[in-house]
């Protein structure tokens, strides 16, 4: 985390001392490079999922269904309108893998449970899909923990 600090510090302090034009080429350079690490990180688990004949989006609706939810809080974890994801959990409804409930404090409510075989099932396909052999793995462990500290500042809001 030190070193996570003081790198964004060191990144932050260098742009601000650079000419505009510098500054706005770093921010297209990283800009780039975060769609790229994005891109080889889609086509890699978009290729592990498709080995259970399976989108990446599917695994990792199974991923966030570790815990009952909504359709719409369902939506909400994975970036989606809720109106695209009806077809996406017909599939795994169809494959035995997750089941529409009604809500115990709302029978309008439909909450969507991952089934005894889904648990299993999902185990194995996120353990394959997102733990071994990612393209993370051209860092060492420290390296992970940093990269991993400075994105967390990225994306978490900022203190008001």
């Amino acid at each position: 985390m030190v070193l996570a600090n003081y790198l964004g510090d060191q990144l932050h302090s260098r742009a601000m001392a650079m000419p505009v034009e510098a500054r706005e080429d770093l921010a297209r350079a990283l800009t780039a490079t975060l769609f790229g690490v994005v891109q080889c990180i889609k086509q890699d688990t978009a290729r592990r999922a498709a080995q259970w004949d399976m989108s990446i989006t599917q695994v990792r609706a199974l991923y966030a269904l570790r815990e009952p939810s909504s359709m719409r809080e369902l939506a909400e974890r994975l970036y989606l309108d809720p109106s695209n994801l009806t077809a996406l959990v017909d599939r795994l409804e169809d494959l035995g893998l997750v089941e529409r409930q009604a809500d115990a404090d709302d029978r309008r409510v439909k909450r969507l449970v991952i089934t005894p075989k889904g648990v299993h099932l999902s185990e194995e396909i996120i353990d394959a899909v997102f733990a071994g052999g990612t393209v993370f793995d051209r860092l060492d462990a420290d390296e992970q923990r940093q990269l991993l500290d400075l994105l967390d500042r990225i994306v978490e809001p900022p203190a008001p």
